[in-house]
């Protein structure tokens, strides 16, 4: 049904239950899986350049982290995924791996704000199903 998924993760226990549905979903039929892990964190005050850089590198091996665990899951189960590492905003780079990929599905983890956080803060998860080139699949 869905023959090629982009798979937000960052380890988070929405991630991971987002994770486990494209696992189930991809397993009857062998769908390609592309797991997606966002650096999107930088300082928010006026950094160094070496504070920059150190900041950047823990969200690299923070994002290869939670790739492993996602290929290692997915591999208990039968799947093999490749994964990716983006650097930007979490939405941006989910549809723009979506739109590079030609993927048929995006599967997210529901963030678990409030009603009024999230209507504030604007949900990653809607952001990507405003913007998506192809289904969003929010799993809760």
């Amino acid at each position: 049904m869905f023959p090629r998924m982009v798979v937000a993760f960052d380890d988070s226990p929405g991630a991971r239950r987002a994770l486990e549905r494209a696992v189930e979903l991809a397993h009857p039929e062998d769908a390609e899986v592309i797991v997606v892990a966002v650096e999107a964190h930088l300082p928010h005050y006026g950094a160094t350049v070496g504070e920059v850089t150190e900041e950047l590198e823990v969200e690299e091996r923070d994002c290869h982290r939670w790739l492993a665990a996602a290929e290692a899951y997915a591999a208990e189960h039968g799947i093999t995924v490749a994964g990716e590492v983006r650097a930007g905003h979490p939405a941006q780079e989910l549809v723009r791996a979506a739109e590079e990929h030609e993927a048929d599905l995006i599967v997210v983890g529901h963030s678990g704000h409030s009603s009024v956080w999230g209507r504030f803060l604007g949900a990653t998860a809607e952001k990507i199903s405003r913007h998506a080139p192809c289904s969003v699949l929010i799993v809760r």
